[in-house]
């Protein structure tokens, strides 16, 4: 068994593509917080029991049911992989790999047993923004958090001593009324009630922002990673008006107060996933009412331009499968019976899900890959299950 606690690579897909079978692909839901490792561990043995007596229906050996079961008691029984979670749990296991990824993004529960593993959900990992800041403000203090695909967010070490709450910001308590010879402020003094309270909250809000522009700029000069903003009103809409940088900025309503950081990363992979869907789209929207001419959705079609380097990007809806074998000189397609549902071809060769396996080709091809759901969008911008955008128009 193998653990990998970074992201899939391209090597690590090139071990599991192809035929292994039986094999059996679990994907769980976890949760890095202590008190839910055995609920996690518990829910995988069980999928691991189901997916066992699947393969005893099919008619395997008894060796390879014992082997299944000393991998399952071998990943079940691991202490240091249950004490190291994240948000999903991956496991490949085949007569010849034990896989297991621990994943930063939240992952469909699901147990497939195969010829093939199916690798549409790990897919995802890779593919989507799993990278992202976040700035938690109140008027009583602010931090700002990083987290990475591979590790839960943490808080950055910020110099926050000119601006650590409103007080500091302002140098006095909101509706303060100091005398005039003591301001420090001018007519600062003189900001009392609603008005007084919101004009000091800008002034916060303002130092804030400044700081955190500062401390990205550093990290991040070219912009890519977005950063999600926590605050209750006015301090919220305060932030958002001076988040002109570039940036993706996006605003999130509530008291950060109440968030520790298990809290804060799961709100950050929470608002990445939202944030993934919304951009997926917008692009999706484009694609398809601009550039008619380099769309292809056949997937027969698709598989050829994939091998010949023609695919730009490559959409699939990694809820669905359609079973086949693809020939990756070539992108020849041969479909499964029963219009790609059957686990074999028409001669009983083992047939695999074809829509991971095309966004593998177009990976080494160069070109990028982006999972979806198809229920996350509307009739009028996905019908899938997949969809190719190609480099260059048809003629």
């Amino acid at each position: 068994m193998t653990v990998h606690y970074q992201l899939p690579t391209a090597a690590d897909f090139a071990t599991l593509a192809g035929t292994h079978h039986p094999s059996i692909t679990i994907y769980a839901s976890t949760s890095p917080v202590v008190s839910e490792r055995e609920r996690s561990a518990v829910a995988v043995k069980s999928a691991f029991d189901d997916a066992i007596e699947q393969v005893k229906a099919s008619g395997a050996s008894n060796a390879e049911l014992e082997a299944l079961r000393a991998e399952r008691n071998s990943i079940v029984g691991d202490q240091q992989l249950w004490a190291g979670l994240s948000r999903s749990i991956a496991i490949f296991v085949g007569p010849d790999c034990s896989e297991v990824f621990v994943l930063p993004n939240r992952l469909d529960d699901a147990v497939h047993v195969g010829s093939h593993f199916t690798l549409g959900q790990l897919l995802r990992a890779p593919s989507q923004d799993q990278e992202a800041y976040a700035l938690t403000v109140s008027a009583n203090e602010w931090s700002l958090w990083h987290a990475t695909p591979t590790d839960r967010a943490v808080k950055l070490e910020v110099d926050t001593a000119a601006a650590a709450n409103v007080e500091a910001a302002t140098h006095r308590e909101p509706g303060e009324v100091r005398p005039r010879g003591g301001r420090l402020r001018g007519d600062r003094s003189r900001l009392t009630g609603d008005e007084g309270k919101k004009t000091l909250s800008d002034i916060y809000a303002k130092r804030v922002a400044d700081t955190v522009r500062g401390e990205l700029m550093k990290l991040d000069p070219d912009l890519k990673v977005p950063i999600f903003v926590f605050a209750t009103e006015p301090l919220l809409s305060q932030l958002m008006d001076r988040a002109k940088s570039g940036r993706r900025v996006i605003p999130v309503p509530g008291n950060p107060d109440e968030l520790g950081a298990a809290e804060v990363d799961e709100a950050i992979r929470l608002q990445l996933a939202r944030l993934n869907v919304t951009e997926a789209e917008a692009e999706l929207r484009d694609l398809t009412e601009g550039t008619a001419g380099r769309v292809e959705r056949d997937l027969a079609a698709i598989g050829r331009e994939a091998a010949d380097g023609a695919v730009e990007r490559f959409w699939f809806d990694f809820t669905s499968s359609v079973n086949g074998t693809l020939d990756r000189e070539t992108g020849a397609i041969e479909f499964a019976s029963d219009h790609g549902s059957g686990q074999t071809l028409a001669d009983g060769t083992h047939a695999g899900d074809l829509l991971p396996q095309l966004a593998l080709l177009v990976i080494s091809k160069g070109g990028k890959v982006v999972t979806v759901r198809s229920d996350d969008f509307d009739g009028g911008v996905w019908d899938g299950p997949a969809i190719a955008e190609l480099r260059f128009a048809l003629a």
